[in-house]
């Protein structure tokens, strides 16, 4: 797999090299399982959150993220209390939120990972096989704000991600998109349709 974008090495330079193996480690499971997919990477004072999504519209179309805190890494579900936790594994008491935590290296190796990320992007009507291919990763950067209007760059493929129309005061409050509650909208992976127009 191709390195990861210089800028997240910069912001996960503060933690230490176990967690920083852990955030790496877990980034490339997410994208084999994901792929096709749009990433978003940016750091918070007390973290750095990775968000993972089938459109340029990554704060509205949230399928799962990573969330880099200093001692452990959490691989979150915006839409968690709709993945079939038969085995009791994900944590949080929040609407919708979900999480597992990884904090050793034994960790990257749960059973539940794949399968929940898997149940995740069948919730929203795409298919994964686990085969990802990170050249079908579309990578935007927040570089760390200087301005107002500063933009994120964007990594290869040459095509650049739409910008997210707001940024979260935290991690858990990403907004996920649309309510279960509302009809889902039919969607189909993003190799196969234009890319969303921006907005």
């Amino acid at each position: 797999m191709p390195k990861p974008p210089r800028e997240l090495f910069e912001y996960l330079r503060r933690h230490d090299t176990d967690v920083r193996s852990l955030a790496i480690g877990l980034r490339s499971i997410v994208i084999e399982e994901s792929a096709p997919c749009h990433e978003y990477i940016y750091a918070m004072r007390h973290a750095v959150v990775l968000l993972y999504s089938p459109t340029d519209r990554v704060l509205e179309d949230c399928v799962c993220m990573i969330v880099v805190y200093r001692k452990h890494v959490n691989l979150q579900f915006p839409h968690g209390t709709d993945i079939d936790d038969s085995s009791a594994a994900l944590r949080g008491t929040g609407a919708r939120m979900r999480h597992l935590t990884i904090k050793r290296r034994a960790d990257l190796e749960r059973p539940e990972i794949r399968p929940y990320l898997r149940q995740a992007w069948q919730l929203e009507g795409l298919t994964r096989t686990g085969q990802g291919n990170p050249s079908d990763v579309v990578t935007a950067v927040k570089p760390r704000p200087t301005t107002k209007d500063q933009r994120p760059t964007t990594t290869k493929p040459s095509r650049a991600a739409a910008l997210p129309s707001a940024r979260p005061s935290s991690p858990s409050s990403v907004p996920s998109g649309r309510s279960r509650s509302a009809p889902s909208r039919a969607r189909t992976p993003p190799s196969s349709r234009r890319s969303p127009s921006r907005r």
